[in-house]
């Protein structure tokens, strides 16, 4: 550790002059880094990748045998392996891309959601679709923002897009419920319960500049 005798501060460096004043430092020079080292951020992403990789295995696996040991005619846990595989195109062909990543989102979300709609329709059956499927993809959807905020950094535009987003995603299948559209709760609360933690978390572990942001912007 070497000392400036003109600012009397300790420096950890290899330098022999102060960076404060220039003047000659006195004592024993350091190589040790005074910050850590650099981590690249692909880095922390690939390890949270790998961790909700691990949590959408269990997932599967736990569906698969809770439906199982639980089998009443209806083979529920593919709707949930369907869900499982949709949020991963989604986290491979959105959250991986730098643009525009919130309204692919979206749109992917409504797409899919016509599309699951038809199939019921063209395959003569009726109420599974809006019943279980629709809230299932709209919680995974949210379930891909969450890992876009957690990985990416983003200006606060984006991270108001992102909220907006994720309110309209979540409350989607409780107004289908509400409008006599579907029948079943309990997936309608689920997906509109997700949301509002969702929202929750987001605001109360907002940074400082982002809380204020917001209460400007809807005057609270």
């Amino acid at each position: 550790m070497r000392k400036c005798p003109k600012c009397l501060v300790e420096v950890k460096t290899n330098r022999k002059t102060c960076p404060l004043c220039g003047q000659m430092l006195e004592g024993e020079g350091s190589n040790t880094p005074t910050f850590p080292p650099y981590q690249p951020q692909s880095k922390q992403i690939n390890l949270f990748l790998r961790i909700t990789f691990f949590i959408t295995v269990v997932t599967g696996i736990a569906s698969i045998i809770v439906n199982a040991l639980t089998y009443q005619g209806v083979l529920w846990a593919g709707y949930i392996m369907l869900g499982l595989v949709y949020m991963w195109i989604i986290i491979k062909s959105t959250i991986i891309a730098d643009r525009n990543v919130a309204k692919k989102l979206f749109v992917q979300m409504i797409a899919l959601s016509i599309l699951v709609i038809a199939v019921e329709k063209l395959s003569g059956s009726s109420g599974w679709a809006l019943d279980y499927v629709v809230p299932l993809i709209c919680e995974f959807s949210i379930i891909a923002i969450i890992i876009l905020i957690v990985s990416k950094k983003m200006r606060f535009n984006d991270y108001l897009l992102y909220l907006l987003t994720t309110i309209l995603i979540s409350f989607v299948p409780i107004i289908l419920y509400w409008t006599n559209i579907v029948e079943v709760l309990w997936p309608s609360v689920s997906s509109a319960g997700i949301g509002l933690v969702t929202i929750l978390g987001m605001i109360i572990f907002a940074d400082t500049a982002t809380k204020d942001e917001l209460k400007k912007r809807f005057h609270f």
